[in-house]
């Protein structure tokens, strides 16, 4: 069985006002920054980047080991991290004033590889979760770059709608995938949607696997919330079994003079798992609305003309 994610109450309880609460605080206060909960440790992201991943010490466990990935300073020298065991509030303030020069390294190393999609996916997050329409939008984002024995999911999230009367009900919430690709090159290939169809199909088939995530995004998502990363009054109490879960495919920057999302859209593989719907925007932005929710099955009555090669 596959490693859950999650933290212990030990490091949730340092991060809410114990050793690590500054670098939670420092997280909430930078928008360009992101918190994710992975197998009882966390990554801030920069950019869709790992900025800092932040783990328990197996030494002693009243501290916690940064780890920060050189390779993004490339063939420059790269300065070591101030601090790498974090014991004490001076150790973590050391941390943190070493954000802006680990973001410089980060800026020059995706100026050279682009890495366009993961930064869509955290502004993803930030609309939905805590940016100023969270309340307003009808998905929270559980998780990003969720990984299971070969399955990877750029985001897993809740359809939670904004309702009055459904922001009440902790029940019976209905599960999410989202594949974001950006621009029309990304939509074909060994990553292209038609091998993510198939990849989430095949998931979702296997009861134990579906259980097992919809328990553990129950997890994420409540920690996140405690943590005062999602916007929303309620915990998550259940996942439903029906509607089946949906595929949200969120199309950035298609070219609308090109042909190949047409042909693409027209020909994709059965999808029995889970119903298809392309995400749309409300004007411009990334906050995902019920009513931008285009399923498959009406993608040529209701946005058709938009999209050439859709036959």
């Amino acid at each position: 069985m596959a490693k859950q994610r999650g933290l212990s109450d030990d490091f949730l309880i340092d991060l809410k006002n114990g050793l690590l609460s500054p670098l939670l605080k420092r997280v909430k206060e930078d928008q360009t920054l992101c918190l994710e909960i992975r197998y009882k440790y966390i990554n801030i992201y920069y950019r869709g980047g790992n900025l800092i991943k932040i783990l328990p010490d197996k030494k002693d466990k009243k501290c916690y080991i940064a780890e920060f990935d050189v390779n993004y300073f490339e063939k420059r020298k790269p300065i070591p991290l101030p601090i790498a065991r974090i014991g004490s509030a001076v150790d973590l303030q050391k941390l943190i004033i070493s954000f802006p020069t680990l973001k410089e390294a980060m800026d020059l190393y995706m100026s050279r590889h682009k890495k366009e999609e993961r930064e869509f996916q955290q502004l993803v997050v930030r609309d939905n979760n805590i940016g100023m329409i969270s309340r307003a939008t009808d998905f929270y984002i559980c998780d990003i770059e969720y990984q299971d024995n070969g399955s990877r999911f750029d985001m897993v999230a809740v359809h939670w709608s904004s309702t009055p009367k459904e922001r009440r009900i902790q029940t019976n919430r209905r599960l999410a995938f989202i594949e974001v690709k950006c621009g029309d090159g990304a939509l074909e290939g060994v990553a292209g949607i038609e091998k993510h169809i198939k990849d989430i199909n095949s998931f979702i088939k296997n009861p134990g696997k579906l259980k097992s995530l919809k328990k553990e995004m129950m997890t994420v998502f409540n920690q996140k919330k405690s943590l005062g990363l999602i916007e929303c009054q309620r915990d998550l109490d259940s996942f439903c079994d029906d509607p089946k879960p949906l595929l949200i495919l969120l199309l950035v920057n298609h070219d609308p003079d090109k042909t190949t999302l047409g042909k693409l859209l027209a020909k994709l593989p059965a999808s029995p798992q889970a119903e298809i719907v392309l995400a749309t925007s409300s004007m411009m932005g990334y906050g995902l609305f019920d009513n931008a929710m285009v399923p498959l099955s009406d993608v040529r009555n209701r946005i058709g003309h938009l999209i050439k090669g859709l036959h």
